[in-house]
């Protein structure tokens, strides 16, 4: 049975319900009681679909940029566990390609792979700091990482794809507590910025707030893991719906767990 027709018969049930309900009384009593029958309003049934998680508006790709079909890439299928993917690799890269920025900012190196690409898609005098938790103070902290987070300071070697690699010379390592580094000299420098170090709340915030201070006007943050990590989710939901015009334009693009905003 269709829903119109469902409908259509639920109304006349009540109709017929009421009318046997009220038929032994006399026709005051009938009006008194249908009077009241009209005053009840059942709640509204509360919806059976589940609140949808991700606030930010959805942009795209080709929105943001206009397509390079030569960008230059390596190891963007080499995704693990914990990686980068491989289309988002090439997102990354093609932003860099489109926007070209000269001094770029990331926050959590790993193995460097995001970092080389995004060496291999910008100027020959462009400049990226890459920052870096040492495994010798995955304890020491100013803020509790997740602890499945673990496993990403406790590596081998913190950007190893990138070492010895001829676009090395683009790259500076850096290495501390995101949230205690000190930042200063290179505030309002950064036409690009990319947040990929602990995904606890606390440190996406901070993250976020000395992003703000390293990107130049004009400049652009990225943020991963948005669809990933709940942390990084709620920072970046409580940013877009705290009313601050800094975060109006910050979007997610789609297919990605990457999240974008231009600084203004």
């Amino acid at each position: 049975m269709n829903t119109a027709l469902f409908t259509l018969y639920l109304g006349v049930l009540k109709r017929v319900a009421r009318t046997a309900a009220l038929s032994p009384f006399d026709a005051h009593e009938r009006n008194r009681l249908g009077e009241l029958y009209a005053l009840y309003s059942p709640p509204a049934a509360a919806s059976l679909l589940p609140e949808d998680p991700y606030k930010l508006p959805k942009t795209d790709i080709l929105e943001l940029s206009n397509l390079d079909k030569n960008l230059t890439l390596q190891g963007v299928n080499e995704c693990g566990f914990g990686h980068v993917t491989e289309f988002e690799v090439k997102v990354i890269s093609q932003l860099v390609s489109q926007l070209q920025p000269r001094c770029m900012f990331e926050i959590g190196t790993f193995q460097g792979r995001t970092t080389l690409n995004m060496a291999l898609n910008s100027p020959e005098d462009a400049r990226i700091i890459t920052l870096d938790l040492p495994p010798a103070d995955l304890n020491n902290t100013q803020m509790q990482i997740e602890k499945t987070e673990e496993m990403y300071v406790q590596k081998s070697g913190s950007g190893e794809r990138f070492k010895g690699h001829p676009q090395a010379y683009k790259i500076t390592q850096v290495f501390g507590d995101s949230a205690t580094f000190d930042y200063s000299p290179y505030h309002n420098r950064m036409d690009l910025v990319f947040i990929d170090g602990s995904h606890a709340y606390e440190y996406v915030l901070s993250d976020t707030e000395n992003a703000l201070k390293l990107v130049r006007k004009g400049g652009t943050i990225l943020w991963h893991d948005y669809t990933n990590w709940e942390g990084v989710r709620r920072a970046l939901n409580d940013y877009y719906l705290s009313g601050n015009l800094t975060f109006r334009k910050l979007r997610h693009i789609g297919g990605t767990s990457i999240a974008i905003l231009t600084v203004e």
